[in-house]
């Protein structure tokens, strides 16, 4: 796990020119500064002065109200108390819905080296937004070996060993029309309030690699709707050879699989000769959209399973239904539920 301890005031700019239009209004500098907390902050009271919760590491945001304030003081007024904020080594001022900065303002970050920023965005819009931004380039990350698709809007992460056929999974499912999003290496971080969103890295994105064919553009193959930068981890789906006794058969065992400390629920599929993988994969979708919804076939089924015994045997109750993570004790009631001649 890694994460950037500090960002550029530079990248802010640059990276998300679409979202924040910021433009600079300085010309001495200072665009290496670093932001080092997504949080941003208004001055407040300490454009008179009270500067002792000011911190520079925050991106400082002057709105309309932080403007009229320091036009109706008076210009000495106003350059005192900028003096004492302009000291604390801001990071960057931002000034909101295409405001003109006062003189003073421009004079002291001048002085102390300080860039000043301007969007015309509205104040609460533009820290939406800049908080959402800075709180994704300063979050935990790192790097995970496996394929992310974009399966019926359900993020799906096919992990398992190297050549079992996960980028081979993932075509087919682009051909079905869903939609790859980062192939071999997934760059997830961790977004509030605990969300891991995964994405291609820069030299990754949208493309794939197929052993005996090498490098396909899927965007050139398919186009731009068969992939998307980026998406939220919601299941993560483990294509390994296993045993019998290794997976679920009745789907009632809550597994998951940690990525940055959250829990991701984890599906593992085992692979058989003529098993259809891309099938079953896009069947682990549509079933995880029945349970946001809570819809859960396998507890229902379990659920009408203990019923059934109740009414049977007369000894036991609908609530005596087999503890979560004991499917063979439930696969055994369900045989032996089942006749020779039903079977036959």
């Amino acid at each position: 796990m890694r994460r950037d301890a500090a960002v550029e005031v530079s990248r802010l700019i640059a990276e998300d020119s679409a979202s924040l239009q910021l433009e600079t209004l300085s010309d001495w500098g200072g665009l290496d500064r670093l932001l080092t907390r997504p949080r941003i902050q208004k001055p407040g009271l300490a454009l008179s002065g009270f500067v002792k919760h000011v911190y520079g590491d925050r991106l400082q945001v002057l709105g309309l109200t932080e403007v009229d304030y320091l036009l109706s003081i008076g210009e000495a007024e106003a350059r005192a108390g900028l003096e004492s904020y302009c000291k604390r080594k801001l990071a960057a001022m931002a000034l909101t819905r295409g405001l003109e900065p006062p003189p003073p303002l421009m004079e002291l970050a001048r002085a102390h080296g300080i860039p000043v920023l301007r969007t015309p965005l509205m104040t609460s819009s533009f820290i939406s937004r800049v908080t959402r931004r800075l709180e994704e380039l300063l979050s935990p990350r790192a790097n995970i070996h496996g394929v992310l698709v974009d399966v019926l809007g359900v993020g799906l992460l096919l992990i398992g060993r190297s050549g079992v056929g996960k980028s081979e999974a993932a075509l087919d499912l682009v051909l079905r029309g869903h939609r790859l999003v980062a192939d071999d290496v997934v760059e997830v971080t961790i977004r509030p309030p605990d969300t891991i969103w995964g994405a291609a890295t820069q030299l990754h994105q949208h493309h794939m690699e197929i052993r005996g064919m090498g490098i396909l553009n899927i965007t050139h193959l398919f186009g731009v709707a068969a992939v998307r930068d980026n998406k939220k981890i919601e299941v993560v789906v483990e294509l390994s050879d296993l045993h019998e006794d290794d997976y679920d058969r009745l789907g009632t065992e809550n597994n998951n699989w940690p990525i940055l400390g959250v829990d991701i629920p984890l599906v593992r599929i085992p692979l058989r000769a003529g098993r259809n993988i891309s099938s079953l994969i896009e069947v682990v979708a549509r079933n995880q959209i029945l349970k946001f919804r809570g819809i859960d076939s396998a507890r229902e089924f379990q659920e009408k399973i203990a019923t059934h015994i109740a009414m049977t045997t007369g000894t036991a109750t609908a609530t005596d239904a087999p503890e979560e993570g004991s499917p063979k004790q439930v696969s055994g009631q369900i045989t032996g539920l089942i006749s020779l001649g039903e079977v036959e």
